[in-house]
């Protein structure tokens, strides 16, 4: 059920237009995230869905109600549609139940301590309940302001880079356990992300933002096996590109897929004795795996990408490798 829409959203600043038509629906449960570059909108068009700015053109929906012009309310913003900034803003010189109490001032005090108790639990922090904020790690101050963003029981969360300056393994556990939350309580989450990783290992479904248009929109499975140009597949991962005549003298037993240019994600890129001879041209460690560049024999102005997960291929050798053609996606220059 969707619980929040945009409908043509539009925003400019001094002349220039930062969000154009931007049209899609978040629904109850569903972990939702919005990809692009630096400076491709993804702020602003969270502060508006937010209640926090105001589009110039286009609406905003909440459960089938528009939302109102924040420069129309004494205070903008909705009790429903909860907004984690980037920089947590809690409130320093507390400890972390106080900060979740700060929420809960307007209601009873047995429903507060029962309220806390129960975001504690949630976000895996109720070890930390008299630590101070100042004391708390980036991962633990991630924790208390998602707690502090659910004290109201909102029907919509908004997580602006959630996990930007997270070490890997602590943005591991944050990742489980924010789908944990949204499939517990119902409540639909929305997050902004320029890795996509992330985004691709949390999101239910994934949107993709381009200076200010949204270019794709679908699971994140979907969207990995179909790019369907440089602009998104620039965001998920390291790829190679092939003309159908390429392919063709790469692969002279197959005919190749219908179209003109082809992608190819590194790690499709297959270790294969009976595949085509290609000479190593550059090894790069890469903690699990190497990344290896490489020239096919046929076609040495080629230089594609493979990762090497044995990690016993050196520079200058001579290797052969596949391509599966179940795995090229058809992909237009932007």
């Amino acid at each position: 059920m969707s619980i929040l829409s945009a409908h043509s959203v539009g925003k400019n600043y001094d002349g220039r237009a930062v969000l154009q038509g931007i049209s899609f629906e978040i629904h109850k449960g569903e972990v939702c995230a919005l990809i692009g570059r630096s400076g491709s909108g993804k702020t602003t068009l969270i502060r508006i869905l937010a209640g926090l700015l105001a589009p110039d053109t286009g609406e905003v929906w909440l459960e089938g109600e528009k939302l109102e012009n924040p420069d129309d309310q004494l205070v903008p913003g909705y009790e429903e549609i909860r907004l984690v900034h980037q920089d947590f803003q809690l409130k320093h010189r507390m400890s972390v139940k106080e900060n979740i109490r700060y929420e809960l001032l307007s209601y009873v005090p047995d429903y507060q301590q029962e309220r806390i108790a129960d975001l504690m639990k949630l976000c895996r922090i109720e070890h930390l309940q008299d630590k101070d904020i100042s004391l708390l790690s980036g991962g633990e101050k991630q924790r208390v302001a998602i707690a502090r963003g659910m004290a109201t029981e909102p029907d919509v969360l908004l997580l602006d880079e959630p996990f930007s300056n997270l070490d890997i393994n602590t943005k591991a556990i944050l990742l489980e356990e924010v789908k944990e939350i949204a499939s517990s309580t119902d409540t639909a989450i929305f997050l902004i992300t320029h890795d996509a990783r992330d985004a691709m290992e949390i999101a239910d479904r994934l949107l993709v933002l381009d200076s200010g248009h949204l270019i794709k929109t679908g699971t994140p499975a979907s969207i990995y096996h179909a790019p369907a140009d440089t602009r998104v597949a620039d965001l998920l991962g390291l790829y190679n590109t092939f003309t159908r005549e390429e392919l063709g003298t790469l692969l002279p037993d197959i005919t190749p897929p219908a179209g003109h240019r082809f992608g190819l994600w590194a790690e499709d890129l297959k270790l294969n004795t009976k595949g085509f001879a290609a000479t190593i041209q550059k090894v790069v460690f890469g903690g699990p795996y190497n990344k290896v560049v490489l020239s096919p024999h046929s076609l040495p102005h080629l230089h594609l990408w493979a990762l090497d997960h044995s990690k016993q291929i050196t520079p200058k050798t001579q290797a052969c490798f596949s391509i599966t053609v179940d795995y090229l996606f058809p992909v237009n220059f932007v």
